[in-house]
């Protein structure tokens, strides 16, 4: 009973490693596709950074050059950048801590299923070990049964050799008379 439940068991971890796996590569997806948009992100907030210390600067230049007409216009379209920028910010911080908990997910599935392949490894072991018992059990009892047979074989040659001795001795006193 206890070879079957192991082997149940086997089984169950084997469809588990399976759903797993499953699970896995769509995690694995979404990580990629986290961190495609990661980059994404990222990429459009040192745009919009650059974008709005480039008005900063053209401000400054019209300031110094005294016009200030056209610094004003820099200034509002960098606040319009450091808006988006805020807003991308944003983002950026709230995919950066969505990407991080499937990393997480991750590690925490392949080390489950390091796991289970860990303990599934282990029933094996045991399976082969209970059947390498059962088999070395069967031939134990085999020889016994051949050891018995052995020991009767060795009575019947004892026998036939006491008869043959006797037979002997009665030919050879048989002879003498």
């Amino acid at each position: 009973m206890a070879l079957f439940d192991k082997r149940t068991e086997t089984e169950e971890i084997q469809m588990q490693l399976a759903e797993l796996a499953m699970k896995l590569a769509d995690v694995r997806d979404q990580v990629g596709e986290l961190n495609a948009e990661y980059s994404r992100v990222g990429e459009r907030c040192v745009s919009e950074k650059e974008q709005s210390d480039d008005c900063e600067s053209y401000a400054k230049k019209a300031i110094a050059a005294g016009n200030q007409d056209d610094a004003r216009v820099f200034l509002e379209e960098k606040h319009k950048h450091d808006v988006k920028l805020e807003a991308l910010t944003e983002q950026f911080t709230k995919v950066a801590e969505t990407r991080k908990n499937a990393m997480e997910l991750h590690d925490k599935m392949v080390r489950e299923i390091n796991s289970a392949k860990t303990r599934l490894a282990v029933l094996e072991a045991r399976k082969a070990a209970a059947d390498v018992s059962i088999d070395y059990s069967k031939t134990a009892g085999s020889y016994d049964l051949d050891e018995k047979l052995s020991e009767l074989e060795a009575e019947a040659e004892l026998r036939e050799a006491m008869e043959e001795a006797h037979r002997y001795a009665a030919d050879d006193s048989g002879g003498e008379q």
